[in-house]
């Protein structure tokens, strides 16, 4: 299936504008607002792998061309690891700011929302508690404090307690028809 780059990049800007909007969501009810994030995804390189990979995961009939499947997970793990909100960007979490954990709940939140309701991809059906607790807070590689434990979770029972399921599919629907 041909599609031109113009439509593939235009989806791309939508949908991540969509995760930010819905990050966004999220800590405004933190009171938090993170005018920053993804900003490497929406130029250069990083645009076009991103590009691809957002039209395809919402497009299951188009196949990333062969020659760019490399390509997409080498900038994916070029994003992970110099963006302050991924733990790839840390040799120890003890360097996270508690800012930055807030930051990256609501991210945890916009992804969990995304992969959960729209895209479907989640084969676990991971609440953002239960991927905390399943995949990070007892894995050896990361030693986090007791403190930040008590972030992560609290603010992760404040956004379960308070975020509006349909006010965040209101973000991602006009994706639906794209």
């Amino acid at each position: 299936m041909s599609i031109p780059i113009e439509t593939i990049n235009e989806f791309h800007l939508k949908r991540t504008q969509a995760h930010i909007d819905c990050l966004n969501y999220h800590a405004a009810l933190l009171g938090y607002h993170f005018p920053e994030h993804d900003n490497d995804k929406n130029s250069g390189p990083m645009m076009i792998a991103y590009s691809y990979t957002n039209y395809a995961r919402y497009h299951p009939e188009y196949n990333i061309p062969e020659t760019y499947i490399e390509f997409c997970r080498t900038m994916r793990a070029e994003h992970h690891a110099t963006q302050a909100h991924h733990l790839e960007h840390y040799a120890d979490v003890s360097e996270i700011s508690n800012l930055t954990l807030i930051e990256m709940v609501c991210d945890w939140f916009s992804a969990s929302f995304e992969q959960r309701y729209i895209t479907h991809e989640d084969p676990n059906d991971y609440t953002v508690q239960e991927f905390f607790d399943t995949l990070l807070r007892n894995n050896p590689e990361y030693k986090w404090s007791n403190e930040q434990i008590e972030l992560i979770c609290s603010t992760i029972d404040f956004l379960e307690m308070y975020a509006n399921h349909d006010e965040i599919m209101k973000i991602y629907t006009p994706l639906l028809s794209m």
